[in-house]
């Protein structure tokens, strides 16, 4: 009987905070509004597919100069992830401000592709992300030898180019005259170029056999129900600061979660961001199946049809 009670009493309560990690139990005590804002900013996921790309990139970053220097096509959907993985990898290798020397590092420059393959407009924005004084209305031929030039001056070893989708939004001629001039930085400078867009970028760059073979293309993939989203939903839910265990990597919530965000990885994000939101607002302190089914967030299929 000793030994029982002696059993009884040693037995631990299971820790109702086991659902967080530990920067989301040390934010539990904050203000409401505090704790929204910090579901709505988000953080960084370690993903397998992000963290591959990530790795990919790093080689890139890290290899000799050849006589054609290896590039990657970053494909994926509108909402995938591929300009937080650009982010990130922004992140890890900042520019070197140092006012000590000679000139400023900049190993890896992004910028965005313009809304149209204008070569003028794309120097122009590589000039501007270097702060370079120049000339909008210059010629093609002035800002070119001027990018050169920076680039061997500041150490400039990438060239990453988001929404190259853009690229499609020309004539066939204006289309194939920024090819040109993309493929011509590669080699003049021989940075590695990272481009980021949609399928319709692939599509794009395989209608030129010269772009084909040196962009290798790397696709995020579509999230559906499954091993990968459980982990995916239990990550967000231990950055969560919410009280209470919503157990978002169940069945029940998994299938309600893959139903409404239909796909794209920032849907997803987007929709638990959303009803973590609302479960602070509503004083539920968890997301449930019903607070899910009542939210105010529209799918991504509908958004188009939405009445104003």
């Amino acid at each position: 009987m000793t030994r029982a009670r002696s059993a009884a009493s040693t037995t631990t309560e299971p820790d109702p905070l086991a659902h967080l990690g530990k920067s989301a139990r040390q934010q539990l005590d904050l203000p409401d509004a505090e704790r929204m804002r910090i579901i709505k900013a988000g953080t960084w996921l370690e993903l397998d597919h992000a963290r591959y790309v990530l790795d990919k990139m790093e080689e890139l970053l890290e290899h000799p100069i050849v006589t054609r220097m290896p590039n990657i096509l970053l494909v994926g959907p509108s909402f995938s992830g591929k300009t937080s993985i650009i982010e990130r990898f922004m992140q890890l290798h900042p520019p070197d401000l140092d006012p000590a020397g000679e000139a400023t590092l900049c190993p890896v420059v992004q910028v965005e592709a313009p809304y149209k393959p204008d070569i003028t407009d794309f120097f122009s924005r590589i000039l501007h992300t270097l702060m370079s004084p120049y000339k909008p209305n210059a010629p093609t031929h002035e800002k070119y030898p001027q990018i050169k030039l920076l680039f061997q001056k500041m150490g400039v070893r990438m060239l990453i180019v988001d929404e190259i989708h853009h690229l499609i939004a020309g004539s066939l001629n204006r289309q194939r005259e920024f090819r040109n001039a993309l493929k011509s930085l590669g080699n003049e400078t021989k940075v590695c170029i990272v481009a980021a867009g949609t399928e319709e970028a692939y599509n794009a760059f395989a209608a030129d056999p010269q772009m084909s073979s040196r962009f290798v293309p790397y696709v995020l993939p579509k999230w559906s129900a499954g091993q990968d989203m459980g982990i995916l939903l239990a990550s967000l839910e231990g950055r969560m600061p919410l009280k209470k265990a919503s157990n978002l990597a169940s069945v029940e919530m998994m299938l309600e979660i893959d139903r409404r965000a239909e796909g794209p990885l920032g849907d997803v994000c987007d929709l638990v961001r959303t009803a973590g939101v609302e479960a602070i607002r509503s004083g539920t302190e968890q997301i449930t199946l019903p607070l899910l089914q009542r939210l105010d967030w529209v799918p991504p299929s509908k958004r188009k049809a939405y009445p104003r």
